[in-house]
Protein backbone atom coordinates (compact mmCIF):
# COMPACT_ATOMS: atom_id res chain seq x y z
CA UNK A 1 0.00 0.00 0.00
CA UNK A 2 1.37 3.86 -0.93
CA UNK A 3 0.77 6.55 0.61
CA UNK A 4 1.08 9.90 -1.25
CA UNK A 5 2.47 12.45 1.30
CA UNK A 6 2.46 15.87 0.02
CA UNK A 7 5.44 18.10 -0.72
CA UNK A 8 5.42 20.11 2.66
CA UNK A 9 5.56 17.02 4.74
CA UNK A 10 8.49 15.78 2.86
CA UNK A 11 10.40 19.20 3.80
CA UNK A 12 9.17 18.68 7.41
CA UNK A 13 10.63 15.17 7.31
CA UNK A 14 14.17 16.27 5.31
CA UNK A 15 14.06 19.49 8.23
CA UNK A 16 14.19 17.00 11.08
CA UNK A 17 16.36 14.72 9.34
CA UNK A 18 18.96 17.34 8.94
CA UNK A 19 18.14 18.47 12.98
CA UNK A 20 18.32 15.24 13.94
CA UNK A 21 22.04 14.88 12.04
CA UNK A 22 23.42 17.61 13.38
CA UNK A 23 22.33 16.57 16.69
CA UNK A 24 24.01 13.22 16.07
CA UNK A 25 27.52 14.71 14.76
CA UNK A 26 27.17 16.91 18.12
CA UNK A 27 27.00 14.00 20.07
CA UNK A 28 29.97 12.36 18.24
CA UNK A 29 32.62 15.85 18.88
CA UNK A 30 31.84 16.44 22.35
CA UNK A 31 31.12 15.70 25.47
CA UNK A 32 27.61 13.77 25.51
CA UNK A 33 24.44 15.44 27.74
CA UNK A 34 21.55 13.60 28.75
CA UNK A 35 19.71 16.49 27.25
CA UNK A 36 21.14 16.19 23.53
CA UNK A 37 20.33 12.29 23.98
CA UNK A 38 16.55 13.33 24.69
CA UNK A 39 16.58 15.72 22.09
CA UNK A 40 17.47 12.72 19.61
CA UNK A 41 15.31 10.36 20.57
CA UNK A 42 12.49 12.92 20.49
CA UNK A 43 13.51 13.84 17.05
CA UNK A 44 14.10 10.60 15.92
CA UNK A 45 10.20 9.76 17.46
CA UNK A 46 8.74 12.97 14.72
CA UNK A 47 10.79 11.08 11.74
CA UNK A 48 8.20 8.20 12.77
CA UNK A 49 5.37 9.59 13.50
CA UNK A 50 5.00 12.54 10.45
CA UNK A 51 3.75 9.81 7.92
CA UNK A 52 1.21 9.27 10.39
CA UNK A 53 0.35 12.90 11.04
CA UNK A 54 -1.91 13.43 7.32
CA UNK A 55 -4.58 10.82 8.99
CA UNK A 56 -4.20 12.97 12.03
CA UNK A 57 -4.86 15.93 10.44
CA UNK A 58 -7.42 14.81 8.01
CA UNK A 59 -9.59 12.90 10.67
CA UNK A 60 -9.14 16.36 12.65
CA UNK A 61 -10.76 18.41 9.68
CA UNK A 62 -12.59 16.28 8.34
CA UNK A 63 -15.07 15.15 11.67
CA UNK A 64 -17.84 17.23 9.87
CA UNK A 65 -17.61 14.09 7.24
CA UNK A 66 -16.86 11.57 9.70
CA UNK A 67 -20.20 12.53 11.60
CA UNK A 68 -22.10 12.45 8.25
CA UNK A 69 -20.81 8.81 7.81
CA UNK A 70 -21.49 7.74 11.07
CA UNK A 71 -25.20 9.15 11.04
CA UNK A 72 -25.80 7.38 7.69
CA UNK A 73 -24.60 3.90 9.23
CA UNK A 74 -26.66 4.97 12.29
CA UNK A 75 -29.78 4.83 9.52
CA UNK A 76 -29.05 1.82 8.37
CA UNK A 77 -28.59 0.05 10.84
CA UNK A 78 -31.97 1.23 11.90
CA UNK A 79 -33.18 0.49 9.48
CA UNK A 80 -31.34 -3.41 8.57
CA UNK A 81 -33.55 -3.51 12.94
CA UNK A 82 -36.64 -2.40 12.08
CA UNK A 83 -36.53 -4.96 8.66
CA UNK A 84 -35.10 -8.00 11.35
CA UNK A 85 -37.95 -7.37 13.49
CA UNK A 86 -40.69 -7.30 11.32
CA UNK A 87 -39.05 -11.05 9.65
CA UNK A 88 -38.94 -12.11 13.32
CA UNK A 89 -42.74 -10.54 14.12
CA UNK A 90 -43.63 -12.81 10.81
CA UNK A 91 -41.41 -15.93 12.09
CA UNK A 92 -44.50 -16.91 13.57
CA UNK A 93 -48.30 -17.03 12.84
CA UNK A 94 -50.40 -15.14 15.51
CA UNK A 95 -52.35 -17.97 16.45
CA UNK A 96 -49.39 -19.87 17.52
CA UNK A 97 -47.85 -16.96 19.33
CA UNK A 98 -51.07 -16.46 21.13
CA UNK A 99 -51.35 -20.18 22.43
CA UNK A 100 -47.57 -20.39 23.43
CA UNK A 101 -48.68 -16.86 25.42
CA UNK A 102 -51.10 -19.13 26.78
CA UNK A 103 -48.87 -22.29 27.46
CA UNK A 104 -46.07 -19.84 29.31
CA UNK A 105 -49.17 -18.34 31.59
CA UNK A 106 -49.79 -21.84 33.01
CA UNK A 107 -53.70 -21.54 31.59
CA UNK A 108 -54.11 -22.83 28.49
CA UNK A 109 -57.95 -23.30 29.23
CA UNK A 110 -59.82 -26.21 27.32
CA UNK A 111 -58.40 -27.63 24.48
CA UNK A 112 -59.43 -30.19 21.77
CA UNK A 113 -56.01 -31.72 19.86
CA UNK A 114 -57.35 -31.15 16.36
CA UNK A 115 -54.21 -31.59 13.82
CA UNK A 116 -53.59 -27.58 13.72
CA UNK A 117 -52.87 -27.58 17.50
CA UNK A 118 -50.96 -30.61 17.37
CA UNK A 119 -48.43 -29.11 14.54
CA UNK A 120 -48.43 -26.04 15.99
CA UNK A 121 -46.86 -28.34 19.60
CA UNK A 122 -44.53 -30.24 16.93
CA UNK A 123 -43.00 -27.44 15.71
CA UNK A 124 -42.74 -25.19 18.71
CA UNK A 125 -41.32 -28.72 20.25
CA UNK A 126 -38.92 -29.53 18.02
CA UNK A 127 -37.40 -25.48 18.33
CA UNK A 128 -37.01 -26.01 21.68
CA UNK A 129 -39.77 -23.19 23.07
CA UNK A 130 -41.68 -26.34 25.16
CA UNK A 131 -41.26 -29.78 27.03
CA UNK A 132 -43.50 -32.14 26.56
CA UNK A 133 -43.24 -36.10 27.14
CA UNK A 134 -45.00 -37.38 23.83
CA UNK A 135 -47.80 -35.09 21.74
CA UNK A 136 -49.46 -37.88 20.78
CA UNK A 137 -49.94 -39.24 24.80
CA UNK A 138 -51.41 -35.86 25.39
CA UNK A 139 -55.61 -36.60 25.45
CA UNK A 140 -57.80 -35.74 22.32
CA UNK A 141 -59.78 -33.04 24.94
CA UNK A 142 -58.89 -31.60 28.58
CA UNK A 143 -59.36 -28.32 30.34
CA UNK A 144 -56.20 -26.90 30.49
CA UNK A 145 -53.43 -28.26 28.03
CA UNK A 146 -50.62 -26.58 30.33
CA UNK A 147 -51.16 -29.38 32.54
CA UNK A 148 -49.31 -31.01 29.61
CA UNK A 149 -46.88 -28.56 27.93
CA UNK A 150 -44.17 -26.37 29.79
CA UNK A 151 -43.20 -23.27 28.05
CA UNK A 152 -39.05 -23.43 27.87
CA UNK A 153 -36.98 -20.60 29.18
CA UNK A 154 -36.07 -20.10 25.28
CA UNK A 155 -39.53 -20.14 24.51
CA UNK A 156 -40.17 -17.34 27.27
CA UNK A 157 -37.69 -15.37 25.98
CA UNK A 158 -39.34 -15.41 22.39
CA UNK A 159 -42.59 -14.03 24.16
CA UNK A 160 -40.61 -11.12 25.33
CA UNK A 161 -38.58 -10.73 22.68
CA UNK A 162 -41.42 -10.47 19.95
CA UNK A 163 -43.49 -8.34 22.77
CA UNK A 164 -41.06 -5.48 22.42
CA UNK A 165 -40.35 -6.12 19.13
CA UNK A 166 -44.24 -5.29 18.35
CA UNK A 167 -44.54 -2.34 20.55
CA UNK A 168 -41.34 -1.15 18.77
CA UNK A 169 -42.99 -1.52 15.50
CA UNK A 170 -46.24 0.34 16.72
CA UNK A 171 -44.60 3.14 18.54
Amino acid sequence: MTQDYSAKWWAAFICIAFIEAVLLILLISRQPSPLLFVAIIALAFLLFLIPQLDDVISLTFDRGKLESKINTIGKKLATTKSRTDKLFLLSMSKSMYENLKKLAAGSFGSYQMNDVLERELYYLKDIGYIEVGRIRDIPYEGSNLSEYVKVTDSGKQFIELRKSAEEESKG
